[in-house]
């Protein structure tokens, strides 16, 4: 291939491979869908590919399961025409017209081979090009595979080794054959695995690449005698905005724009179209979040807030000695999810949620996870939210003989230990089960911090989270006109006994409405002054939803998994430093009344 030009990365990276004869066959994957520049312009993949093989003088043969095979030069496809039809006449010939090249796989493959090695005595190389090769040779157990899928596997897989060995011979015409899937886990494994097969990841586009594109679409705008697009942030704001979107992403938002209205990229309509293509992009396995509440809206757990604080600011300093990540074990109800989107707000980064991202197919869950990691590398820094964590990445030990679990835990634990993502992919998992996880999720380099976030004990803990749920509420709870007194209040929390931050919300919810439907009216500030005697009456209403000793028994598994005193309030603390054995008999009686080890 030609070393007059310069090439993106990734094709570089194929070029030189190539030009060292280690590889002839080549997978390309994740971003191909994309739009990439070339000569003041932005073009589709394939015609990427087609304009570095024409300045190599190669003759490039297109292929799909939909428009067949196709030569880029009609020049070239009358040769082979004329190859496959010699010695018959009329009806007897194989193929009519150039237009009617085979469509079938099987057939079109074999078309391909009989022009790379029948043709000898042209010497100008041949590039095959297969898009969505997952249609030619998907992935699947062999034995259940139909017979084409098998034959175009074995074929692909032929042709690797016939390719790599033509590369080898001086006077043999070389060739190489590019495979385009959007997932590397949708081809035929036997393909990838062979020595000759190299896998080219197209990553999605970075800042300077994003940076480069914005320009270039504002400035073509103007080309065409239309306005640029007016935002309300800076050009290195946008950039920054854009993270984790495709250059067909962003030409998507600037388009939507320009009809708009305003003819506006404001910072609320970015991200709320960046929420939309990406969850499209992930198909619903990422969810953007945009908390609305910052720790300052959290009640109680001052330790768990002064740790999630520090942390939040040297993630927006860009800290290197940041965590990997963090578990926050703790009993259903407490407000986990409530805290770690409020650390993700204070902290500015991108923040998302792990959603369900099993599939029912063969190799449709590692596909999964290659697509999520590779939206998650691209839209760096970020924090990552994944609830019920025990449940949702795997085990090695919990499902013995299943490869798929194994195979999930493996990915997951892999790309969590990466140094190179430290201070850059945040993981925050959140789980009322933490001894569930497997024993290296949770290991230094991984997510290494243990904090747990329990229930609020003391009347002082439980007033700090009921004052943040009236402010968050809009609610003032007034005895007689003021304040109520701290008798009233201890009186309440004595009669709730063991409560959850979810269970003080629904009581505050509860006496609200009570109140609003009396006649009470809010004030100015539309804020609704609600009678400590119809909170009380509330509270002393309320049935615990579940079983109490089950969440006794979430809260002492997180004790026990903390890893650092200073996350434990009292009495905690001093009981895990003083008396851990006595908290682990206890959980171990506790299990046997709950029902499970």
């Amino acid at each position: 291939m030609s070393d007059s030009e310069q090439y993106l990365p990734w094709a570089e990276e194929f070029r030189e491979a190539y030009n060292r004869r280690e590889s002839a066959m080549f997978v390309l994957h994740d971003n191909i869908e994309d739009v990439f520049p070339l000569e003041g312009n932005y073009v589709s993949l394939r015609t990427y590919l087609e304009a570095m093989l024409e300045r190599g003088n190669y003759i490039a043969i297109n292929y799909d399961v939909s428009r067949g095979m196709r030569f880029v030069d009609d020049n070239e496809a009358k040769q082979f025409l004329a190859l496959a039809n010699q010695n018959r006449h009329g009806n007897d010939r194989i193929i009519q017209s150039i237009y009617d090249f085979p469509r079938e796989p099987t057939k079109a493959l074999a078309f391909i081979e009989a022009f790379i090695v029948g043709v000898e005595a042209s010497k100008r190389p041949v590039a095959v090009i297969l898009e969505y090769a997952e249609h030619v040779a998907p992935n699947g157990d062999p034995q259940h595979m139909n017979e084409g899928d098998r034959i175009n596997a074995v074929t692909l897989q032929r042709f690797a080794r016939l390719f790599y060995e033509r590369l080898q011979q001086p006077d043999a015409r070389d060739a190489v054959c590019f495979l385009l899937t959007p997932n590397l886990h949708g081809l035929h494994p036997d393909i990838v695995r062979q020595e000759v097969v190299q896998a080219i990841d197209v990553p999605r586009p970075d800042d300077e690449a994003r940076r480069r594109y914005i320009k270039w679409q504002q400035a073509k705008f103007v080309v065409e005698g239309k306005p640029p697009v007016t935002m309300d942030v800076s050009e290195e704001g946008l950039v920054e905005q854009t993270a984790g979107l495709t250059l067909t992403g962003i030409r998507h938002l600037f388009w939507r724009a320009m009809h708009a209205e305003e003819r506006k990229l404001s910072t609320s309509f970015v991200m709320e179209r960046k929420r939309e293509l990406i969850e499209r992009d992930s198909r619903g396995m990422l969810e953007i979040m945009m908390p609305k509440h910052g720790m300052g809206a959290v009640g109680g757990n001052d330790a768990v807030k002064e740790f999630f604080i520090r942390t939040a600011k040297d993630l927006a300093e860009g800290a290197d000695d940041v965590p990997v990540g963090v578990v926050c074990p703790g009993p259903n109800g407490v407000g986990k999810t409530f805290i770690a989107k409020a650390f993700a707000r204070d902290s500015g980064l991108n923040c998302v949620s792990l959603k369900n991202f099993r599939g029912m197919y063969v190799g449709q869950t590692e596909s999964n996870l290659d697509t999520i990691f590779s939206i998650l590398k691209s839209m760096t820094p970020n924090i990552v939210i994944i609830d019920e964590a025990d449940k949702m990445l795997g085990n090695e030990q919990s499902s013995p003989g299943n490869k798929v679990d194994e195979r999930v835990f493996g990915a997951f634990t892999a790309f969590m230990g990466d140094p190179e993502f430290r201070g850059r992919i945040f993981w925050l998992l959140l789980t009322a089960r933490p001894f569930n996880l497997a024993p290296d999720t949770g290991r230094p380099g991984r997510v290494e911090e243990h904090v747990p976030i329990l229930a609020p004990e003391t009347p002082e803990e439980k007033l700090a989270v009921l004052n943040a749920i009236c402010r968050s509420r809009k609610i003032r709870l007034e005895e007689a006109g003021a304040e109520p007194s701290g008798e009233s209040l201890e009186r309440v929390f004595e009669a709730l006994g063991f409560v959850t931050p979810a269970a003080l919300e629904l009581i505050c919810n509860r006496a609200r409405r009570e109140a609003r439907q009396s006649g009470v009216e809010a004030d100015d500030k539309e804020i609704l002054p609600v009678p400590i005697e119809m909170f009380e009456h509330q509270a002393r209403c309320y049935v615990p939803e579940g079983n109490q000793t089950k969440l006794l028994l979430q809260t002492i598994e997180a004790v026990l998994y903390t890893n650092h005193l200073e996350y434990l309030p009292e009495p905690w603390r001093s009981r895990l430093r003083d008396d851990a054995a006595g908290l682990s008999r206890e959980r171990e009686d506790l299990q046997r009344l709950v029902g499970y080890a």
